[in-house]
C-alpha cells in the first residue's frame, strides 16, 4: 500500500474518532499512539494530520503537536450561516430540477437515521443525518455547490453532535427529514425552505449556550 493511500486511511480513522467524540476538541493526537493502533509508520500519520489541518479539524501547535481544533463561537456561527445558505439553495434547485426517483432516494437514508435514533446510537445518527444532507445537496446537480458543501462538512462534524444532543428525542431528527421529503415530493418551495431553515437552527442556541458554558 503506498503512502498516500495509507495517509487517506489514517485520516478517515481520525475523522471518525473526532465525529464520535472519542477525540474531543482540544485533545492532543499523539502520533505514536496512532501508529501503534493502525500499524503504520509516522510518515503517513503526519501526512494525514496535515490533511486534517487543511480541513479545519486539527490544529498543529509548535512544540505540542496536533490537537483536535477547539470549538469557537464565531466558527460555530459562521458554519451555521454558511450551511443555511448552501442548503436553502440546494432545496430550491432540487425542487426545480431533481427527478422524482432521485428525491425518493432520501427515503432509505431517513430510514437509516430513524433506526439509529431508535437504537439511541448518537454517532450513527450524526453520520446518517449528514448522509441525508449530502444527498439533498447532490439533488441540486451543482458541482460548485457540492464541492463547497464537502469542504465544510468535516468542520461541521465538530459541532453537529452539540446540536443533535439538544433534541428531546432523536426520533424528532428523523421526523424533520420526513417532513422535508414530503415538501420536496410536492415541489413546495416555501414550505421546504422553512423546514430546512428550522432543521438547521434546531438546537443551535442551546448548543451555543453549552459551548460558552464550557469556556467559562
Amino acid at each position: 500500500m503506498d503512502r498516500t493511500s495509507t495517509a487517506g486511511k489514517v485520516a478517515e480513522y481520525l475523522r471518525k474518532r473526532i465525529a464520535t467524540g472519542r477525540l474531543r476538541p482540544g485533545d492532543r493526537i499523539p502520533e505514536l499512539s496512532v501508529c501503534a493502533a493502525l500499524s503504520v509508520s509516522r510518515s503517513p500519520v503526519r501526512e494525514a494530520l496535515m490533511r486534517l489541518g487543511q480541513e479545519g479539524l486539527v490544529t498543529i501547535v509548535p512544540y505540542k503537536g496536533a490537537l483536535v481544533s477547539p470549538l469557537e463561537r464565531k466558527r460555530f456561527e459562521d458554519l451555521l450561516r454558511f450551511r443555511m445558505v448552501l442548503e436553502e439553495f440546494a432545496v430550491m434547485q432540487a425542487i426545480e430540477s431533481a427527478e422524482p426517483a432521485e428525491i425518493e432516494r432520501l427515503a432509505p437514508l431517513i430510514h437509516k437515521l430513524r433506526a439509529c435514533a431508535e437504537a439511541q446510537d448518537l454517532a450513527g445518527a450524526v453520520e446518517a443525518d449528514l448522509g441525508a444532507h449530502e444527498h439533498l445537496v447532490s439533488l441540486a446537480h451543482n458541482e460548485l455547490l457540492s464541492r463547497a458543501y464537502g469542504e465544510m462538512l468535516n468542520q461541521l462534524r465538530l459541532y453537529l453532535r452539540m446540536t443533535i444532543v439538544q433534541y428531546a428525542q432523536l426520533g424528532e431528527l428523523a421526523d424533520e427529514h420526513e417532513a422535508l421529503l414530503d415538501a420536496l415530493r410536492a415541489r413546495r418551495k416555501g414550505v421546504a425552505r422553512k423546514l430546512i431553515r428550522r432543521h438547521i437552527e434546531h438546537g443551535f442556541e442551546a448548543a451555543l449556550t453549552e459551548l460558552e458554558r464550557g469556556h467559562a
